[in-house]
């Protein structure tokens, strides 16, 4: 039998570690996208990718980024994929999770030109 494999997803809980802050982040959602709907001061500058100020590095759980033009190996060095680094605007998780970001900074833009 396949009892769960249509069974409807859940929202996951989004943990910031420097701020104790809690939010949900729906099936599918971009991490940025949910921390920007729960009014979460969160580090941005373009939206899509291709600056990187959004970075985020995962203390805990999962994610993945889904289908996209945008691949984060052109914004993220590989050591600092390695310890979770994510960009968050590209990034959704599947787990709870917790995040290690600077709330309310400015993002340092390193892909912009």
């Amino acid at each position: 039998m396949v009892f769960g494999l249509f069974k409807k997803k859940e929202p996951v809980k989004v943990t910031i570690k420097s701020t104790g802050d809690e939010f949900m982040c729906e099936p599918g959602e971009l991490l940025m996208k949910a921390a920007l709907r729960n009014k979460i001061a969160w580090p941005l500058s373009c939206k899509v990718g291709s600056c990187g100020s959004c970075r985020a590095t995962i203390l805990e759980g999962e994610g993945k980024y889904p289908p996209s033009p945008c691949d984060p190996v052109m914004i993220l060095y590989k050591e600092e994929m390695d310890k979770g680094m994510v960009i968050a605007c590209q990034w959704t998780p599947t787990t709870d999770i917790v995040v290690d970001v600077e709330v309310g900074a400015e993002g340092d833009k390193r892909g912009m030109v």
